[in-house]
């Protein structure tokens, strides 16, 4: 067991690592918000919420289409659909999350452990070099498709991109009523906001952590000529004779 190893970069990182991985996905799964909105029918004001979560689809989430009661111009079903799907870019950007936090927990364990099978065989180094840079780029290509995902749920969450679906917002017979249909609350972002810093600092982690993880490998211990020539076995100095004293009888 060799528990020194947490105060270095490897096993101090990969604490770091595991911390902000958490962060990234718990601020992502399970979040949810809602939105309201208010109908003026001709009798009274009705007021409808609107409730989205992970995984952020919209398209599934259904929307009464004839609010108000006692209309005549009732066509077609009942509930309609908001646009837009988002599980694609938020469940890709759990996914590396929780990936990242178990192969911090699995490299710790490694190095606390089992360190004389990282420190004997530059496989597992050369491994660990390798699984920190796909890390580094999951994290970049995670964070930026789901900042792109969350700016499209944004707009689209928004009740007034769904009014032309409430027939009662709609225009019949030259008549418009979505004056009538405004938005009281929209819905609260700030967590998924946070979701995204998270998501970029893994990202800055994963890639600082290369040079650290770099530095344990057989590439860069070649590369470097202090550290392979301390490596390299001693020259034995030859035994210098003095002249003449392999001459018979030279000796007293």
């Amino acid at each position: 067991m060799n528990a020194r190893v947490i105060k270095e970069p490897r096993g101090f990182l990969k604490f770091i690592k595991f911390v902000l991985a958490i962060f990234a996905f718990a601020t992502t799964a399970g979040y949810a918000t809602y939105s309201t909105y208010r109908v003026a029918c001709s009798t009274q004001n009705i007021t409808l919420k609107y409730d989205f979560s992970y995984p952020f689809r919209l398209d599934v989430a259904t929307v009464k289409r004839h609010v108000c009661p006692n209309a005549t111009n009732t066509t077609g079903p009942d509930y309609g659909s908001a646009f837009g799907n988002y599980a694609a870019p938020s469940q890709f950007y759990v996914f590396v999350g929780v990936m990242a936090f178990l192969y911090c927990i699995a490299a710790v364990v490694l190095y606390v452990f089992f360190d004389h099978i990282y420190s004997e065989n530059s496989k597992v180094r050369i491994g660990d070099f390798v699984a920190t840079a796909i890390f580094a780029l999951l994290w970049l290509i995670a964070s930026a498709a789901w900042a792109q995902g969350l700016t499209e749920l944004k707009i689209y969450s928004n009740p007034r991109e769904f009014f032309d679906v409430i027939q009662d917002c709609q225009c019949v017979k030259n008549v418009c009523n979505s004056k009538y249909c405004t938005v009281i609350k929209e819905g609260d972002f700030a967590t998924l906001n946070v979701s995204i810093i998270f998501g970029f600092l893994n990202m800055v982690v994963w890639g600082t952590g290369l040079w650290f993880s770099f530095k344990e490998t057989p590439w860069f211990k070649r590369s470097d000529p202090d550290t392979y020539a301390t490596q390299q076995p001693s020259a034995t100095t030859p035994t210098q004779q003095i002249p003449g004293s392999d001459i018979p009888g030279s000796g007293m």
